[in-house]
């Protein structure tokens, strides 16, 4: 990672961690009640995580027309559909579900979002390998 991405990444963290602290206060000051504190955070952790999901197809390193590329681009593409897509599920569950229902299917859905990911990614390294390996030996 350089400091090209990860001065932005800093500055997010510094907003969320100034939008936490002002909910707490809010909810201190009786402003809002801790439901609505609790939510706020979560919708805004559901949006970074579209937003940065939504960044991953865009890193893909200088194109040497190898089999591998095409492979770690189409794993970038689909990490990234995918966990946009639960970012976004994850911050409208926060916002319209009841509580209790935001706060286990928020996870189950950025959790299945992560297991297709990563199942993608290491799907798609053996293929690669195994074609590796098959085009060694001829």
């Amino acid at each position: 990672m350089t400091f090209k991405t990860l001065l932005p990444a800093l500055i997010l963290a510094g907003l969320l961690l100034a939008l936490a602290a002002g909910l707490r206060l809010a909810e201190g000051n009786g402003m809002i009640d801790g439901e609505t504190a609790r939510r706020g955070v979560q919708v805004a952790i559901g949006l970074i995580l579209a937003a940065f999901a939504n960044r991953m197809p865009k890193q893909i390193r200088r194109w040497r027309g190898e089999q591998a590329d095409i492979r770690e681009q189409r794993a970038l593409r689909v990490g990234g559909w995918s966990l946009t897509l639960a970012g976004l599920a994850h911050a409208g569950l926060w916002a319209f579900a009841p509580l209790t229902v935001a706060d286990t299917m928020a996870m189950v859905v950025v959790a299945a979002a992560t297991v297709l990911t990563l199942g993608f990614a290491f799907w798609s390294m053996a293929l690669c390998r195994s074609t590796d390996a098959g085009s060694a030996h001829s």
